[in-house]
């Protein structure tokens, strides 16, 4: 047991120097591999851009030694293929090691060849740009006696769209990312980002935009005998409502309400949402920038003759 035990960390250190010796001679050798590169880019002529997603990575063949296969940097950098033959139009390209090159070549990484897919779609066209207008997609809510001041500052309101010519003609805008603000008394300054377009290669310019809320103090106004209207109500049937008229009490910017015409306001049922006892919910109608702080009737009767 002893001359086990004897010189032991000696032995340690020779039966790693044994194995690092071993490691080293086999990662210097060169093998062929297969594996799966992403195609980082494929190089078209000037103006022109790809207006359909290509495929996401290649499986090729590669010769290396051992030690470049167990390094992540080439393979994470991709392939370039080079599409510059070609001019507007859609294609189908053969690929070979002669138009797929590895993105930054190495004397110790060669590219094989190309196991699948063999062929790519490319579908080209024009590049361009164009101006497009921005519609915030906002929800704001303000506390009780303060409102919301109307229209809410949009810089800039348009934005630069860029992409495929071809595709650009379907939009006429572009929405922000949906946010809800509630509860708010001060005034606000919000930056959303926007949504590009559904389509491939489609950018924006700037990408994001900045919007100024004005929140206000508000005041009351009460509109008396506001009739109701009925909706999807048959016409062959004679009816009479209680109450026919109701009273709608108003909050909103000083400035608007003043000039708020009652014409402005609709107070209305839905004749298919009557329930047993021939009552429907009443639904008011204002302005965005009101909110309605309460009304004489949450619901009307229907009377039929």
């Amino acid at each position: 047991m002893k001359s086990i035990f004897k010189n032991f960390w000696l032995k340690v250190i020779a039966v790693i120097m044994g194995f690092l010796i071993w490691f080293h001679v086999v990662t210097e050798k060169n093998y062929t591999y297969e594996l799966k590169l992403p195609i980082s880019l494929i190089v078209l002529k000037e103006n022109l851009t790809l207006s359909k997603k290509p495929p996401d990575s290649l499986s090729v063949k590669v010769s290396a030694s051992g030690k470049q296969l167990l390094r992540e940097e080439w393979r994470n950098r991709g392939l370039h293929i080079d599409a510059t033959q070609f001019d507007i139009g859609t294609y189908d390209l053969t690929l070979n090691n002669k138009n797929v090159i590895l993105k930054e070549p190495s004397s110790n990484v060669t590219l094989d060849n190309i196991v699948f897919p063999t062929t790519i779609n490319l579908q080209i066209d024009e590049k361009a740009s164009m101006t497009i207008s921005v519609t915030p997609d906002l929800e704001v809510i303000a506390d009780d006696g303060f409102a919301v001041s109307q229209p809410i500052s949009t810089t800039p309101s348009e934005v630069e769209i860029i992409g495929p010519r071809s595709l650009l003609r379907r939009f006429q805008t572009v929405f922000t990312e949906q946010k809800k603000l509630t509860g708010l008394k001060n005034n606000v300054i919000i930056t959303l980002p926007l949504i590009p377009p559904a389509g491939y290669g489609i950018s924006l310019k700037p990408d994001s935009i900045t919007l100024s809320i004005k929140v206000i103090p508000v005041k009351t106004r009460v509109y008396d005998n506001l009739p109701v209207v009925v909706f999807n109500a048959p016409v062959d049937k004679t009816y009479s409502l209680f109450p026919p008229t109701v009273t709608v009490e108003l909050t909103g910017p000083p400035s608007d309400i003043d000039l708020l015409n009652r014409k402005a306001l609709t107070v209305s049922i839905d004749y298919k949402q009557i329930d047993r006892e021939g009552l429907a919910p009443v639904k008011i109608d204002c302005p965005s920038n009101f909110r309605v702080k309460k009304s004489s009737a949450d619901s009307v009767k229907i009377i039929i003759r």
